[in-house]
């Protein structure tokens, strides 16, 4: 394997690594979206206001998709087909 290959490998993998750790970090400060970690850390609030609190804000950052028009098939297994 060639230096370049090695390298644009390298990146990748760089590149998955941060993925990764975006996912599973409690700590929103890489985004606005709310993160799996997020979701664990919400289950260890004890006051059950305070968790309702942080639920609704949790959820209002989820990201939101619209279709317009065509047909929305969507199944529990996490599989979406639009046909126009």
């Amino acid at each position: 394997m060639d230096n370049m290959s090695k390298a644009i490998l390298t990146f990748i993998a760089v590149a998955l690594c941060a993925i990764a750790i975006k996912l599973y970090f409690p700590s929103s400060s890489f985004s606005g979206t709310p993160t799996f970690g997020d979701f664990i850390a919400l289950r260890e609030i004890q006051d059950p206001k305070q968790r309702k609190e942080k639920h609704l804000n949790l959820m209002k950052n989820i990201p939101l998709v619209r279709v317009q028009g065509g047909n929305i098939d969507a199944d529990v297994s996490g599989n979406v087909s639009i046909d126009n």
